[in-house]
């Protein structure tokens, strides 16, 4: 009998370490572990204050097992700091647009098929490749207080929250101006985003053009707006022209001209970093963000938005993708089509 107990007593803390061991592993724990030196090191906030809040933020308590996994694993994708930055792929806002035509409306849980499947220059890319985009900023805010999201244990606050940045096109004359629905999205995420990234809504930069590094994300929560034949959209909030978004931002830098044609996105020698730019004496921005930042501020906290129990997300094994397929579009989806209202 002795023996017996002894027996099972070593299995069950056999058993027991196991489970510890497997929360532990990247991604899984109950703490956020980036995995990979962060891209903005060099103007990280470290260490991470946010860092409670893990890789796969939470899930409904009540949500069905295939729901739970699909929002964990967009929570993941979210919080992918580790894209290749040696790597980088030139895209523009046609790029964006065309490749959200091409994009499946049902997202597998580990969203394998968003991967590597568009074709720029002879390089697949997609979910988790990084890319750079040139644009126009047309304002920043801190991102759902209202409720949270998920991907950031629903807390609320500007500094646990994402920093929204619908950009236009700057190729298109008066752009800044023209509907929302023209737009694509940049999310700055709160794992210690750097101090100047956080006041981007305060002090954003409305002169100059931008150039943005980051992770390509596919926002399959949301819907992207559909013009009608009166020239008017149909749209969802937020509006954009595609789901495509960089999403976390990597690197943020600001031209350092106010003619955006005069500024080569190839050319490093004509963009200045933000924390840098908008420390200069010379540098012009305006408080884009007030209002959201206030009614953030305002909730102290306390989320309007009743969201119901939360349970920690428990994140998807990571999918073996080759990671540069020989045949463009080799992961293309099946059957692509654009994402229904």
């Amino acid at each position: 009998m002795k023996t017996d107990r002894k027996v099972f007593f070593l299995v069950f803390i056999g058993s027991v370490l196991v489970m510890l061991g497997a929360g532990t592993a990247h991604g899984q724990g109950p703490t956020f572990d980036p995995g990979c030196p962060l891209p903005y090191a060099n103007i990280a906030t470290t260490p991470d204050p946010f860092a409670d809040c893990g890789n796969c933020g939470v899930v409904s308590a009540s949500a069905q097992p295939a729901a739970a996994a699909a929002h964990a694993a967009e929570s993941k994708a979210k919080n992918n700091l580790c894209g290749d930055v040696t790597k980088r792929t030139v895209v523009d806002f046609s790029i964006l647009a065309n490749m959200q035509t091409q994009t499946n409306a049902t997202i597998p849980t580990d969203r394998h098929t968003l991967r590597q499947f568009f074709s720029v220059g002879g390089q697949n890319i997609g979910e988790g490749s990084v890319v750079r985009l040139k644009a126009l900023v047309r304002e920043a805010h801190i991102s759902d207080c209202d409720g949270g999201e998920e991907v950031n244990c629903n807390k609320t606050g500007p500094e646990v929250n994402d920093i929204h940045i619908p950009l236009a096109d700057p190729t298109v004359a008066n752009s800044r101006a023209m509907d929302e629905c023209n737009s694509v999205t940049a999310e700055m995420i709160p794992h210690s985003r750097p101090a100047a990234w956080s006041q981007i809504d305060v002090k954003t930069p409305v002169n100059n053009a931008v150039r943005i590094t980051g992770q390509l994300f596919y926002d399959n929560s949301h819907h992207p707006c559909v013009k009608k034949p009166d020239g008017t959209f149909t749209r969802d909030s937020p509006a954009r022209i595609s789901l495509w978004e960089i999403h976390p931002v990597y690197q943020f830098e600001v031209c350092s001209k106010t003619d955006a044609s005069q500024c080569d996105i190839a050319n490093d020698g004509d963009w200045v970093a933000y924390d840098k730019w908008v420390s200069q004496a010379d540098s012009i921005t305006q408080n884009t963000g007030k209002d959201f930042r206030s009614k953030c501020e305002g909730l102290n906290g306390k989320p309007s938005k009743a969201g119901g129990a939360k349970v920690p997300g428990q994140c998807p094994a990571t999918s073996a993708i080759p990671a540069n397929p020989s045949t463009p579009g080799k992961h293309k989806p099946k059957n692509p089509k654009p994402p229904g209202l």
